[in-house]
């Protein structure tokens, strides 16, 4: 933040660009169902950027620029949701920051301007406005200009404090409509105005971008990092017959572990008595994870290029073993899981937990393609910040509600156990088709709630998706599929 503010082009018309784009924003949001609406205002400030560029620039850089807005908002078309909205406004940083710097600096320098974009770009408002009232003033030489600048910025806070005040107290708003005054601004409305501020700060970010050099105070902080003093303290406590005696004893553990998960776990062996597979699955799977995100931590400190763990061959070979079993027993809390699973119906968190498990075990491979391939640290944090970003790339476009509602109902008519139907009804509309697989299966004590629950969430969905800007591709899907069974099924007598 303590960066210099470069002096801006022509700030009255980018200021105005960035208005509109605001009103846009304003139009779109308030009082509104969010949907289409989110990528049709990312968009708009993508072309306002582009505006206000005003150069030529090569081929190139407009179809990168292109290919990484489209790909950050297809996310957020198909559904909104925190991880969607995250991938929209990170694929418009980048591009607008490969508008702004290209790519001569290399990726690290436009992923960092695209950070600074996004982290301190619209607290960068304020200050423009202080700079460019300064310097119009000023130029025209007014007596009074020291005394109009300093009442600015306080009055611009004033502002912003009486909007948040008035939304915690709707005495103060009763107050202001009964000014006389009020009647100059019938329509006043202090938390719309407090909102289209807000827009107006977020769309000068990317009209005004300057981010990159935001970042450079932090940078040199993350540089000088004391690892020069830390270095003598691990190669003293971690010397080459302390690391030794660690992996030894490590495999040792991890092989009588592992030896239990695969008697119980892939071969079938009968668990002792009072102890069932959900109970051992239950108590085996979280605890396992975390002993597998230790091992690692060890493996990096002990394994540190020019460590020495690092020119140990027997230790190497030690730590790939050490790996290996720690693959092993994440794969065996995955099983773990899905006996679990299995019992007991699948749910969010515990599809969130596979996919975590499986991105651990990623890590794993990682560290061990790091030890062998010889490489250092950096490869391996980039691998698996790669790694997570695809994932979570990925997760973006999966419906996981419908998917643990399709996959309960087919657990439930497949294994004949019992249906957790107010589980399902609290996942949303995404799961009224597997709730329909259900209540054409048969009556219920919760058929009643199921079929009243069905019709309210139908009815929300068709009068949110008659607002084009509450429209995704998903919630298309689910009217698709309500037109085509409007109505709840009748069992079959």
């Amino acid at each position: 933040m303590s960066a210099p503010t470069p002096t801006i082009s022509h700030p009255g018309p980018k200021l105005v660009l960035a208005a509109v784009v605001a009103l846009l924003g304003d139009r779109l949001f308030y009082v509104h169902a969010l949907g289409i609406s989110l990528v049709v205002f990312l968009a708009a400030i993508a072309a306002a950027a582009l505006v206000a560029v005003g150069s030529r620039l090569h081929w190139r850089r407009y179809a990168i620029a292109f290919v990484l807005l489209i790909a950050g908002l297809a996310p957020l078309a198909e559904s909104v949701s925190l991880l969607s909205l995250g991938f929209g406004i990170v694929g418009l940083a980048m591009s607008v920051a490969i508008l702004t710097g290209g790519l001569e600096g290399g990726v690290a320098r436009t992923v960092k301007a695209a950070a600074g974009i996004v982290l301190a770009g619209p607290f960068d408002l304020p200050a423009d406005l202080y700079d460019v009232a300064r310097r119009t003033i000023g130029s025209r030489r007014a007596p009074r200009a020291a005394v109009l600048i300093g009442w600015l910025i306080p009055l611009a806070l004033c502002v912003v404090f009486a909007a948040l005040f008035a939304t915690a107290n709707p005495v103060l708003v009763g107050w202001v409509v009964d000014m006389p005054w009020s009647v100059l601004i019938p329509r006043l409305d202090l938390l719309r105005t407090l909102l289209w501020l807000c827009l107006l700060a977020v769309v000068w970010a990317f009209v005004v971008p300057r981010g990159s050099g935001r970042l450079d105070v932090a940078g040199a902080a993350l540089t000088q990092s004391p690892s020069a003093d830390v270095a003598p303290v691990l190669s003293g406590v971690l010397d080459l017959t302390v690391v030794l005696r660690c992996f030894v004893l490590f495999n040792l553990l991890f092989a009588v572990q592992s030896a239990t998960d695969v008697a119980y776990l892939w071969i079938g062996f009968a668990l002792p008595p009072g102890v069932t597979h959900a109970a051992y699955a239950h108590r085996g799977a979280y605890p396992l994870i975390a002993t597998a995100l230790l091992a690692a931590a060890f493996v990096l400190i002990a394994l540190r290029p020019g460590g020495v763990g690092e020119r140990s061959s027997a230790i190497r070979i030690l730590v790939c073993l050490w790996i290996g079993q720690n693959v092993l027993l994440v794969t065996s809390a995955m099983l773990r899981l899905d006996l679990y699973v299995e019992a007991y119906g699948l749910s969010l968190l515990r599809l969130a937990a596979l996919i975590w498990m499986a991105l651990v075990g990623v890590g794993l491979a990682l560290i061990l393609a790091r030890i062998i391939l010889r490489r250092g640290n950096g490869w391996l944090v980039g691998a698996n910040a790669l790694a997570l970003a695809t994932t979570l790339y990925a997760c973006a476009f999966a419906n996981f509600s419908g998917t643990v509602a399709d996959f309960n109902a087919a657990h439930r008519l497949d294994a004949g156990q019992a249906f957790d139907l107010p589980y399902a009804a609290s996942l949303g509309a995404a799961a009224i088709p597997a709730i329909d697989r259900v209540l054409a299966d048969g009556d219920g004590p919760l058929t009643v709630d199921a079929r009243q629950w069905r019709w309210r969430l139908a009815a929300a969905l068709r009068q949110r998706m008659g607002d084009w800007r509450a429209w995704t591709f998903r919630d298309q899907r689910l009217l698709n599929y309500l037109a085509a069974h409007p109505d709840a099924p009748v069992p079959a007598r």
